[in-house]
């Protein structure tokens, strides 16, 4: 539960500015269409993944998912489907709230450091895990227990290209469809 003590646990962490929304769905190419019809949100993008490495509450776990993001307004959004594999953060989550708003992410630059600060806040990463695409971008992620601080599940999020870090955004897609690292979902 949220209360002021578990305020002062984080204090001075400089919390990255949220700028994901994570969604779980049942159907991505019907939600896609449902939320660009409806609420203009896309063009939705697909990582061309060949390699997903997946730890879940401590042990290493085979995971088959889909994703897509678009963006609007400053904010990406993340549709996640899962398609089979082990127990996750995500069939938890169906599993007890049947879909809907899973997460918030932030896009960092060190995160190495960022994920520090956190546990050294006392705060658990629940599930990690590192995604590399055709292209060879490869994206480092974990989700972190802050349900008691923030009632939610928080992400930090890290892209890079050849070492190099690069931001998440529109035009980082449509350069990634030139590399081969994203498609274009039709909708």
């Amino acid at each position: 539960m949220m209360n002021q003590a578990n305020v002062f646990h984080v204090e001075g962490m400089n919390f990255p500015k949220m700028n994901q929304i994570g969604i779980l769905v049942k159907d991505i190419p019907l939600a896609a269409s449902y939320y660009s019809k409806l609420l203009g949100i896309g063009p939705w993008f697909r990582s061309n993944t060949v390699k997903h490495e997946v730890v879940f509450r401590d042990k290493p776990i085979s995971l088959d998912l889909d994703l897509v993001i678009a963006f609007q307004g400053g904010m990406e959004y993340e549709l996640i489907q899962v398609k089979g594999g082990d127990e996750c953060i995500y069939s938890e989550a169906l599993r007890k709230n049947g879909g809907g708003i899973h997460h918030l992410g932030a896009v960092v630059s060190d995160f190495d450091g960022k994920l520090a600060k956190v546990r050294e806040a006392g705060i658990g990463v629940i599930q990690s895990g590192t995604i590399t695409t055709k292209g060879r971008a490869v994206t480092r992620y974990a989700y972190l227990d802050t349900l008691a601080q923030c009632g939610i599940i928080t992400e930090l999020i890290e892209t890079k290209l050849m070492g190099i870090h690069v931001p998440q955004n529109k035009l980082m897609m449509g350069i990634g469809r030139i590399t081969g690292d994203v498609e274009m979902l039709r909708v």
